[in-house]
């Protein structure tokens, strides 16, 4: 991530001596600032909408240039977020400004995955413009956009199973919950008091569509009360895609096919 003059487009003396593949290297280089630059403007520009006026296509178009655009880091890099979160901090370049050059599109893979960071765009005085936790962090490695509608996770948030249904188990594949991700939910559940969790895969047959949930052993009876269990199971959501369903169940259920995480 080098340094980037925003918003000036300059042209270099060319060395003569230079070979192919680094003129190649060097077009590539521009080509890919050019491209950048553009998002950078788009998304400064949907920005400055106001938020009454930001409608589905704002969304889209933002959540479609976000990841390309060149940010600037805050300082410090980190901070906690009212969740008590860490975020990494990117704040939009002020023209003709020099600065480190930070695009999400590459610090997703990067760093942010394996350390468990969200990210915070223009967080001055409180009020950020936009805010990604891990879990759409997450959800751009693994379907390529912030968002997914469509999906064959269950939306009922069902807690309890009914008598007779149909269930399958399994374990989430990297493709549903990467090494990094479960390690990470690992360290949150110990660090918050849960002894050797564990996770499973379940499909439920809703209709004629099977339907999955990420189940954890994670119930009520490990908490002090019920609103404990139910602000940890909702704080475990930051670590998720927004459409994945999470539940609690006990280790011995659906024939203890809870693996450790």
């Amino acid at each position: 991530m080098g340094l980037f003059d925003i918003f000036k487009h300059t042209e270099g003396e060319q060395d003569s001596g230079l070979s192919k593949e680094i003129n190649d290297n060097a077009a590539a280089e521009a080509q890919q600032y050019e491209f950048s630059l553009q998002k950078t403007e788009s998304v400064s520009a949907l920005l400055q909408i106001a938020p009454e006026a930001r409608d589905q296509q704002w969304l889209t178009q933002l959540l479609t240039d976000l990841p390309h655009a060149s940010f600037r880091s805050g300082n410090p890099q980190i901070i906690a977020g009212p969740d008590g979160f860490p975020y990494f901090q990117l704040f939009l370049p002020q023209p003709g400004e020099t600065f480190q050059n930070f695009i999400i599109d590459l610090m997703v893979p990067d760093f942010l995955l394996e350390r468990g960071y969200g990210i915070v765009i223009n967080p001055d005085g409180g009020h950020p413009d936009w805010i990604l936790s891990y879990g759409d962090l997450l959800n751009y490695k693994l379907n390529g956009s912030f968002l997914k509608q469509d999906n064959s996770f269950n939306q009922e948030n069902d807690e309890e199973l009914s008598a007779g249904e149909e269930v399958l188990i399994g374990q989430p594949s990297e493709n549903i919950l990467p090494a990094f991700t479960r390690k990470l939910l690992k360290d949150f559940f110990e660090l918050n008091g849960v002894e050797n969790p564990k996770v499973l895969l379940m499909m439920r047959k809703k209709g004629e569509e099977m339907q999955q949930d990420l189940a954890f052993n994670i119930t009520p009876d490990k908490f002090d009360s019920e609103t404990t269990f139910r602000n940890m199971m909702q704080t475990v959501t930051w670590y998720l895609p927004r459409h994945y369903s999470v539940i609690g169940l006990h280790d011995d259920a659906l024939n203890s096919g809870f693996m450790p995480l």
